[in-house]
């Protein structure tokens, strides 16, 4: 690959080429920032037994700095310009490139460790990021996302932005923020500030029917103003059941979604998956 790609003269130069821009509808900005480009690499594990996965790689900034890593790389472009760049500019061997939208490939055909890294489009930040969480073989992410999302996906426990997500963040080991990211450092320019964070899923489970877990906990958020009560006897279609179960877990009747922590949507799931 030549490169570095992540300055401004490579950006402008190749945009100019292809007589294109960065595409609001697919939420493109690219990264003139080399220095913070290989910043970001150097935190992404790799070995030869695992694949890399790099969502949204654009022009190719991160992809030029994770070529020299182990592994089978897989980049999942949805632009099929930017696909076709890399194509052109990738002469490695052990690099696949998908021009395919990343929320509907299958991450289940892989049958090793994925470790994710990416610049994710705001507008599907949460779709993507919960994409990763559901699934079993993604063992670390390394992502940018605007500050606001950020800020959102880890929203605490009884603010209004706690989420789902927030608790599926917690359950899997938490975030650690790497870096931030000033608007600068892109073109076109943003209107926020980015960050760097990173999530090392946990390979210990805390409750042996995940996936009952995800479902249980997101349906209890799907009525956000309604309370526990009403929001679990939607999901059993039974309010005598519901009652039971949250007396059984010491949890108030008139308490909201976002008052109740991991631990408690824990034990929820743990109590509705024996009531079967």
């Amino acid at each position: 690959m030549l490169g570095p790609i992540a300055n401004k003269d490579y950006v402008l130069k190749y945009l100019n080429i292809y007589d294109t821009h960065a595409l609001k509808k697919y939420g493109q900005n690219f990264l003139i920032d080399d220095e913070l480009a290989e910043s970001i690499v150097s935190k992404v594990k790799d070995d030869k037994d695992s694949i890399i996965l790099e969502i949204g790689p654009g022009l190719g900034a991160l992809t030029y700095h994770l070529v020299k890593k182990e592994g089978h790389k897989v980049l999942v472009e949805i632009d099929p310009l930017m696909c076709d760049h890399l194509k052109h500019q990738i002469q490695e061997n052990d690099i696949e490139i998908l021009n395919m939208d990343f929320l509907r490939m299958n991450l289940k055909k892989y049958d090793k460790e994925i470790v994710v890294v990416g610049n994710l489009p705001y507008y599907i930040t949460t779709d993507i990021i919960e994409k990763l969480l559901l699934a079993n073989n993604v063992t670390q992410m390394t992502l940018m996302v605007q500050k606001e999302a950020y800020e959102r996906l880890t929203a605490p426990i009884s603010s209004k932005e706690y989420s789902p997500i927030s608790i599926f963040l917690e359950y899997v080991g938490g975030t650690k923020i790497l870096s931030k990211v000033s608007r600068h450092s892109y073109i076109p320019e943003p209107h926020v500030d980015s960050l760097v964070f990173q999530v090392n899923v946990k390979k210990e489970k805390q409750i042996e029917n995940e996936s009952a877990f995800f479902k249980i906990t997101k349906a209890m958020f799907l009525m956000r103003r309604k309370t526990i009560l009403n929001n679990l006897t939607s999901y059993l279609k039974d309010k005598q059941k519901a009652e039971t179960i949250l007396n059984e877990l010491s949890c108030p009747l008139t308490a909201r979604p976002e008052q109740l922590n991991l631990d408690f949507y824990l034990k929820l799931t743990k109590e509705i998956l024996k009531c079967r």
